[in-house]
């Protein structure tokens, strides 16, 4: 059998453009009629093509399967198959991740205006946090950069969460309200997904900590207003001693007038 492009592209379900493509990446090499400049798809083709499909719908990049179907040696392609299957089965780590912070953020969403200004205590399993930035100002370590870039491909289990200083609580209203930006994320999950804990990873306790939702209306950096609910609250329990406060966005709303109401998730953990 010899087919024209139209009537390989046809057979296969693809369109002419994507045989032309295939061919161009050299995964496919049709026949040319030296006389006419004809070019001629066989049944080699075919199944050449359609084992490229099969690769790539596992996810192999196109560089991938050229070699595959070049002329690997058995340790090539073993590393091949097993580091697709890496990513994979990280992949699939990351989904059940994302579920679970989807079905979170419904929870929250549906109790958003009640819980705004109420404090309530809440048990977090231990964190991992990479820092990269005093309050906006981003570090340019190159190290820290790649590292950042990890993190971010392991949203939204990779959450960005500004952090606090103990003092903040400590010192209320004393200096200015500090903070530092970063990801963080359970260290269960981190473990996961097969991320590190190097020198830029530092481990956040858990246990017990006071929490609220807190309705920020304005632009720029945290103000001491932030965490006056919350202060007044350590305050009013007496607790022995504080640890450092965590801030993260949960949910932004346009107002009629066009402005901007953002939703922070404030917690400050708590020794009792």
């Amino acid at each position: 059998m010899r087919y024209t492009i139209s009537e390989m592209a046809s057979l296969l379900g693809v369109t002419t453009h994507t045989l032309r493509y295939y061919e161009k990446m050299g995964l496919i090499r049709p026949e040319v009629n030296e006389e006419t400049g004809y070019r001629y798809y066989t049944v080699t083709d075919t199944r050449r093509f359609n084992l490229c499909r099969e690769l790539r719908a596992a996810e192999l990049s196109l560089e991938e399967c050229r070699e595959l179907i070049g002329s690997p040696s058995v340790e090539q392609s073993d590393k091949m198959f097993a580091r697709q299957a890496a990513r994979l089965r990280r992949r699939q780590v990351l989904d059940e991740l994302s579920i679970h912070f989807l079905e979170k953020m419904q929870e929250q969403y549906r109790t958003l205006e009640q819980d705004v200004g109420r404090v309530w205590v809440q048990n977090f399993p231990e964190m991992w946090r990479l820092t990269f930035s005093q309050e906006e100002e981003a570090s340019r370590d190159r190290e820290l950069q790649q590292e950042k870039a990890e993190w971010l491909e392991c949203m939204p289990a990779a959450r960005w969460v500004s952090r606090l200083p103990r003092r903040v609580m400590e010192q209320f209203r004393v200096g200015r309200n500090e903070y530092d930006y970063g990801l963080m994320m359970e260290a269960d999950a981190a473990r996961r997904l097969g991320l590190q804990r190097t020198r830029h990873v530092e481990v956040v306790c858990g246990g017990d900590y006071l929490v609220t939702i807190w309705k920020k209306d304005y632009r720029g950096s945290f103000g001491w207003d932030s965490l006056e609910t919350l202060h007044d609250e350590i305050v009013r329990r007496g607790f022995r001693a504080v640890g450092e406060t965590f801030s993260s966005i949960v949910a932004s709303r346009q107002q009629p007038d066009g402005s901007v109401v953002n939703y922070h998730h404030t917690r400050t953990k708590i020794y009792t």
